[in-house]
């Protein structure tokens, strides 16, 4: 049995807007897997929350245990490769995702540790299964970092312990060893659907209400490379779609199946390619699917052409990427954008009919305070129906963490606190209390609003409104900047 986990650990996301959907790589994994013929468990325990001792019942009989770790949640992914080798010595583990593809040897410096899977996995966990039940070499299997313990199954001889304080204890005559990457999946159309039967969907929530939606990749890979960004570097620059029937073969699929009532489409850019778009939402118009989807978007990848098309296949809402109000901060961002089109984008979304999201970033080391407040100014003015706050963090892959670590601007390396909800790189001109203190004031100074509020109840949101409200409100006071 292959067991796939999702640590439990403080994700701002989870604490601070209830928001918990199903892990979607997870959900990949485990696909491949069992249509390679496998027995698969996945274990979010982010939103299950099992102690330890439950944990390791659910998954005593695992051969390979897979750990999902993005960068807030990297310790929390250690901790749970103790524990679980601590009691399942016979067990490979492999960590895997985005903080340990651009950090695989920090990660394999723990006792604990067999393998790193980096970049896509699919393909790569399954071979590393294959081999493992075999009891074959990990030679040359493209798209792993591994242990070698100088014998095929060294990871079995209890040779690698580790103390309950997840102490190191590795031989020093331990070897690792790069296969080197596995190319990027060209037919994204070959693999499986998400296996979100093997989820527990009922502890998904928004707002505290139960999830009705759920998330999809139509495309992966990234041309714009935003310095913030580690997509780009993580599944490529080259921009690789899946069909268009074979996007709404899932859609159906999940309506059908799962009784779905809303898609978020997870693209970094679901509408990089018009044409594909507009074969996506004729296939769902043509197939007369009930429906409501949103997506992601820059604001120069839109027209009124095409907005008018998404809604007419049921697209409620558009996510755009806005960042500053500031010309200069965007340009050190290498955002590619500009403020007109900005406005235009979010005018002409409004104007179709879809609700938009505009997310906003604060701190980054040559923003003043009065770019900051220029920013929640440029957010109220454009009055988008949601608005995302957060605090530039570099993370590891990042051309803004390279800058950060050769100029030594990074406040910390602590990875529990890189949750886009902490300072953590260098400001130049005020302190990492205040830029927190000022980031408190975006959230109440915009959702406080007795227009958003209004807003809200007569869209019949009024349980959204007395969540959000809540929440605000017990952020810490005295946040008046």
């Amino acid at each position: 049995m292959i067991a796939l986990i999702n640590p439990n650990a403080s994700v701002e996301v989870v604490k601070k807007l209830g928001i918990s959907t199903p892990p979607l790589g997870l959900g990949y994994l485990a696909a491949m897997l069992r249509e390679r013929g496998f027995r698969v468990k996945i274990v979010d325990d982010l939103v299950e929350k099992l102690s330890f001792s439950e944990l390791i019942n659910r998954i005593k009989d695992a051969i390979i245990v897979g750990i999902t770790s993005t960068t807030p949640t990297f310790s929390a992914a250690l901790r749970y490769a103790c524990e679980i080798k601590r009691r399942l010595p016979h067990a490979f583990i492999v960590l895997g995702g985005v903080h340990v593809t651009f950090m695989p040897y920090q990660a394999l410096k723990n006792a604990c540790v067999d393998a790193v899977c980096i970049g896509e996995g699919e393909y790569t966990l399954v071979e590393l299964a294959e081999r493992v039940e075999a009891g074959r070499s990990l030679e040359g299997l493209k798209g792993l970092i591994y242990k070698d313990y100088g014998n095929e199954r060294g990871w079995e001889n209890g040779i690698n312990d580790c103390d309950e304080n997840c102490s190191i204890k590795q031989r020093d005559d331990i070897r690792i060893i790069n296969n080197g990457p596995r190319e990027f999946i060209q037919d994204l159309d070959s693999l499986p659907f998400p296996a979100y039967d093997l989820m527990p969907l009922e502890k998904y929530t928004v707002l505290g209400q139960r999830l009705e939606h759920f998330p999809m990749i139509t495309s992966r890979g990234c041309p714009f490379g935003c310095r913030y960004c580690s997509s780009s570097l993580f599944l490529g620059r080259k921009f690789r779609a899946r069909s268009p029937k074979n996007v709404v073969d899932e859609v159906e699929w999940l309506v059908d199946d799962f009784k779905a009532k809303y898609i978020a489409f997870s693209d970094d850019t679901f509408t990089l390619s018009k044409r594909r778009v507009i074969e996506i939402c004729d296939e769902i118009i043509k197939r007369n699917l009930d429906i409501k989807w949103s997506c992601s978007s820059r604001v120069d990848t839109i027209s009124k052409e095409l907005l008018e098309k998404m809604k007419k296949a049921g697209c409620s809402a558009i996510y755009y990427g806005v960042e500053s109000a500031s010309q200069r901060v965007l340009n050190y961002y290498k955002k590619r954008i500009n403020l007109d089109r900005v406005k235009e984008a979010v005018k002409l979304t409004k104007k179709v009919g879809m609700e938009t999201i505009c997310s906003f970033i604060i701190g980054s080391p040559y923003e003043t305070k009065e770019d900051m407040k220029e920013t929640l100014k440029f957010a109220l003015k454009l009055n988008p129906d949601y608005a995302q706050f957060s605090i530039l963090t570099p993370y590891p892959g990042t051309d803004i963490y390279q800058e950060a670590k050769e100029k030594n601007l990074l406040l910390t390396e602590n990875f529990d606190d890189y949750t886009a909800g902490k300072p953590v790189i260098k400001n130049f001109y005020l302190s990492p209390e205040e830029i927190t203190k000022f980031l408190r004031f975006c959230y109440l100074r915009f959702y406080l609003r007795p227009s958003f509020i209004m807003r809200e109840i007569r869209k019949g949101n009024l349980r959204v409104v007395i969540e959000t409200m809540r929440r605000a409100l017990r952020r810490e006071e005295g946040v008046n900047p």
